[in-house]
Order: structure tokens, then sequence, then C-alpha cells
């Protein structure tokens, strides 16, 4: 077991070595505190029935308990799947239900029924173990990690992900983004996304790379810890960056934070450039997804434009590949790697999966230089009238407004045209009219790409991972075109 074998490395030159700052709990977990817990937590694992095979559903958010997780299913041979604390108690058991985990694990102040075991720990850490029974039993033998997708094209699926591709995926990460043994990295990205695998869990596990663990994002909070610890990189995602720009810390930005990365989100070349003007550290684009690992970071002092999210990680081959509907130079992104997944769990085949690699459903362009740039996805083209309308198209041409910092466009059902462009736009001070924006959007779109209303919002609700929040997007879209409608009565 590669993992195992690192950490007992890490633990036996170092045991004193301090890989987790837990300042919630005034706490500091070292190495041989980690292996401590993750023991105990194994011996409770295996009286229950989680052996080689199995999973295990953890629960336990951004917190030690999770690395101690890893460490006793990777000694056993159980595949883990991580999901967020904040998931309702009928939510986990339908999860667990419909993967068959052996067991979930919770910190003991979660609200959980059932039977449970306690696993004593150190610095008075305590966690409980819900065992459930399944039949017919699952088998996730050869799998490290189930991870669920963001289900950015629809419902959420599963990766069925072996220790292998999350070896080599954190070896493309750890040196695309120079990620030293003795970098301190915030950790306020979920642990269970693949995201805060890859660039936070990995690099520690694997090779000491210590954390400061926080269970959400407070900007405050990560200033202080930042000076504080001394960290050294902070993974975000876009709108947390975009606070910062727009509220720069008083005391001004923390001198040991100097490896800024955003993923998960586009990242627009004003937050950049602000930030390089205010901070002077360029905030660097990174892309990836459940089933690749990482793909491309920006490691450049380059300026950018949106949607660029930098060049191939080493190991990693990107090409595109033609689709219908889409213009000439652009393509759907295809990745090649050691780090790809051969399998989602719940489906053996997938026509995402061919020829060694993954068809994602991003689309996007390369510049002259070899840079990716992202500009929209397949299953977004909307249908008005017959015709194919890319929000991504119609959204870049908005954001060109000097008024407008942000805009989604969104397809509201119509029964004469199929589909009709709502944009929902965040304005500055002073926002444009109507007719100011549908004569901007007329000297540069086709009239039937010209949304048919828009709606002014305070900001574009977001997701806790740092996308666009379609639901949520859609339902104050509708509210407002309802109140616009009661007003003209």
């Amino acid at each position: 077991m590669p993992i195992i074998d690192a950490f007992a490395r890490i633990c036996r030159d170092t045991p004193g070595r301090v890989l987790v700052h837990h300042p919630s709990a005034g706490r500091t977990f070292t190495a041989e505190d980690l292996q401590a817990l993750a023991l105990g937590l194994a011996a409770e694992l295996d009286r229950h029935g989680v052996t080689a095979g199995r999973l295990l559903l953890s629960t336990t958010g951004n917190h030690p308990a999770l690395l101690a997780a890893w460490l006793a299913c990777r000694g056993c041979g159980a595949a883990i799947m991580a999901i967020e604390p904040s998931t309702t108690e009928l939510e986990r058991l339908a999860l667990a239900d419909r993967f068959g985990a052996a067991a979930i694990l919770a910190l003991d102040e979660a609200p959980l029924t059932g039977f449970a075991v306690r696993v004593p720990g150190p610095c008075g850490t305590t966690l409980s173990v819900r065992v459930t029974l399944v039949d017919p039993e699952p088998n996730y033998d050869g799998a490290a990690v189930l991870k669920l997708t963001s289900g950015s094209t629809g419902a959420s699926r599963v990766t069925f992900t072996t220790e292998a591709a999350l070896l080599l995926d954190s070896q493309h990460i750890i040196e695309a983004m120079d990620v030293g043994v003795d970098d301190v990295q915030l950790a306020v990205i979920p642990l269970s996304h693949a995201y805060g695998v890859g660039n936070l869990l990995m690099p520690l596990l694997l090779q000491g790379t210590p954390c400061v663990l926080r269970e959400s994002f407070v900007p405050p909070q990560l200033v202080a810890d930042a000076r504080h610890y001394g960290a050294r990189i902070f993974p975000g995602v876009p709108f947390m960056f975009e606070h910062f720009v727009e509220h720069p810390p008083e005391e001004g930005w923390p001198r040991s934070l100097g490896r800024l990365i955003a993923a998960g989100a586009p990242l627009s070349s004003d937050t950049v450039q602000r930030g390089l003007t205010q901070f002077g550290v360029k905030i660097r684009a990174f892309y990836g997804t459940s089933e690749t690992g990482g793909i491309t970071f920006d490691a450049t002092d380059d300026e950018i434009e949106r949607g660029f999210v930098g060049y191939p990680l080493p190991g990693v081959d990107v090409t595109l590949r033609a689709d219908r509907g889409v213009a000439a130079g652009m393509g759907r992104v295809f990745v090649r790697s050691e780090a790809v997944i051969t399998r989602y769990v719940d489906a053996e085949r997938d026509p995402s999966l061919v020829d060694g690699g993954f068809l994602s459903g991003d689309l996007g362009q390369f510049d002259r230089r070899g840079g990716l740039r992202l500009s929209g996805r397949v299953s977004a083209f909307l249908n008005v009238a017959g015709r194919k309308v890319s929000p991504n198209e119609v959204e870049l041409v908005l954001r060109q407004l000097p008024a407008v910092t942000d805009a989604r466009v969104l397809g509201l059902p119509d029964a004469r045209r199929g589909q009709r462009l709502i944009a929902c736009l965040v304005a500055r001070a002073v926002a444009p009219s109507t007719v100011e924006i549908r004569r901007f959007c007329s000297e540069r779109l086709a009239p039937y790409k010209i949304p048919r209303a828009f709606v002014f919002l305070d900001a574009i609700p977001l997701t806790d991972r740092g996308k666009t929040d379609h639901r949520r997007l859609t339902e104050l879209a509708a509210a407002a075109l309802e109140a616009m409608r009661d007003g003209m009565l």
C-alpha cells in the first residue's frame, strides 16, 4: 500500500512533525497522533466488518478524523467515500444504501441514530461509527476512493478511483505547483471534494505537507491563519479571491502567502489583475475533474483571458475533439493520463471514458502557446426556436459591458420558442438600461442570441464548491420575472 508506506516513513523519520493545525479546536496533530487515531479506528472498523473491498462513508468534513479514516481504509483495503457533514441523515442513509456502505463515520457531536461505537483518540478526539448491514455486499476491490462528481451536466456520478491513479495525480500536482514538504497549506476547500483530495490530503499523506484545517471559508480568519502559521499555499475557488480583491485585508496581504490557486469555476482576468496589483501575487488558474484529477495549471506570470486554465500538467495529454455544432478551432476537452479513471461505480461502460481517456463535457480552445481556454459546455446549449445557442457565448458579450461585473444566461421554458433566453446580471453602482444592453448585444450577437429579459441580482448564487447554483439562479430569475409582470399590471 504506497500511501500507507509513505505515511509510515513520515512517522518513522519525524514522528513529532505537526501535520495538522486545527485552530477551531485549539489543537495540533503530529504524524504519530494521526497514526494512533488511524490504528484505533482501523481496529473498530475491522471488528465491525469494514474490511478489504468494503466501503466506509465519512461525514466528518474538514477534520483530522478524515485523514485517520483514509489511513485506516488504505491499511485494510477498504474504499472511502467522503461527503459533507451538512448532509441530512436521510441523505447519508440513502447514499449508504445506494452504494452499500458498511459503516458511516461521523464526529461524536454529529446527529446520528442507531448502533454506534466510540473510538477514543489523541487530544480528546472521539469518533462514532455507525454500522449498517447491507445485503448483498458490494465489492469495491481495487478502489481507494469513490468520488462524487459535481453533477455539472446533471445527476452526480461516482468514480471508481484506484490508489495508483491518486498517486500519479498527486505527483502531477506537486510537481506543477511546486508543493514542498515544508509548505503550509490553508485547507478551507472541502477535503471531501476531488480538489481537496488532490491538492491537500494527498500531499499531506505522501510527503507530510502540513495544512491548517478549517471547516469553512471565513476571510478574516483565513488571513489570520496565514500570518500565524506562515502558510504559503491557498487552494481556493474564484469567489474567495473575488472577495479579497473587493475587500483587501486592512493590515495588508500576508507576506508568506505567495501561491494562490483557483479552481472549480471561471477565473476572471479582472480578478487576477486586481489581485496582482493589490497583493503582488498572481492568482493561478487550475483545472481538473473528479474523473481525471488535475489537468492544467497556469504557472506563468502572463496576463490571462477569462476561461484560461493554463497548460497541461506533467504526464497529462490534452487534446480537443470535434463535436457537432462546435465552432472551428474549438472542441471537447479530451484528457489522457494514467490518473484517469477507467469506470464509474454505477456503470461498467460510459461514452465519456473512451480510448484510454476521458472525454469531458467542457468546450475549449488552445492559444498559440498551447494554453487551454475553456469556453462553455457541450450540454449547455439552449434550443431557441430550433436554433442552438451557447449561454457562454452570450455571457462573454454581456460581461464586456462596462457596468456589468458578472452574467449568467438561462433558458426558461417557452411554449412557442422552446426556450427563451434570460440574462441574470450583476451590475456596478449604476445598472445599464435594457435599451443599452440590447443595443450593445445587437452589435455583437445574432438577434436570436439576444436575451428576451434581463434580471439584476446582487450576486450570482454559488454552491459550496464555488460553482453556479443553477437551481437557485433559476428560482431567483423566475421570481424576478414574476415581479416584473406583476408590476406591469
